[in-house]
């Protein structure tokens, strides 16, 4: 499994579970002293004949993706799961008056990021002719959020795009959900 976003909260607690599920995982984040930290926590639990490793990756870079996807190959041979959980909230504020570089890039993370990880996996289960694609989507999917408009942008885009997603990827054995999780207390 390939769990995005993972040195912390949400992503730290997927992965912990798909360790102690059995799972071999490759967690990723942009912060190497957190994935590190993270990827320490979740050796300790596992058995020796999984394989916990971490790469830092941007997925809103495709060259990141590329990298994070060749990492992954090499150190587990194939990739069964792929859990989006990479984002962000982006700015706060009444959407005239945002930075719109800060809007924009909720974007890239949010939506073009899951995107490209979605993209660089799919070859690589259709030839397995078998996948999972579990994206993390959230309350901007169901409802507006006034003041956090890059987010709920994002994460209605992102629901639509797995919903199309799961329909082209089907007749590969390739599931792909988005779930939302509900309000979280981390950080």
């Amino acid at each position: 499994a390939i769990i995005t976003g993972a040195s912390q909260g949400l992503g730290l607690e997927i992965a912990m579970q798909y360790v102690a599920a059995g799972a071999s995982v490759i967690i990723c984040a942009r912060d190497e002293g957190m994935l590190s930290k993270a990827a320490d926590v979740l050796k300790r639990s596992a058995s020796n004949d999984q394989v916990i490793s971490h790469i830092v990756a941007d997925v809103a870079e495709s060259e990141a993706v590329d990298a994070l996807i060749e990492f992954a190959i090499d150190r587990m041979g194939r990739i069964d799961i792929l859990v989006n959980n990479a984002g962000i909230y982006g700015p706060k504020g009444p959407t005239d008056s945002v930075d719109w570089a800060q809007w924009v890039q909720a974007i890239n993370v949010n939506l073009l990021g899951s995107v490209l990880m979605c993209r660089a996996v799919i070859p690589h289960m259709k030839r397995q002719g078998y996948g999972k694609i579990v994206q993390l989507s959230g309350g901007g999917a169901t409802n507006p959020l006034p003041k956090l408009s890059s987010y709920a942008v994002s994460k209605a885009g992102i629901v639509r795009f797995i919903e199309t997603l799961a329909i082209e990827a089907a007749e590969y054995a390739i599931d792909a959900n988005a779930i939302a999780p509900g309000a979280l207390n981390t950080r």
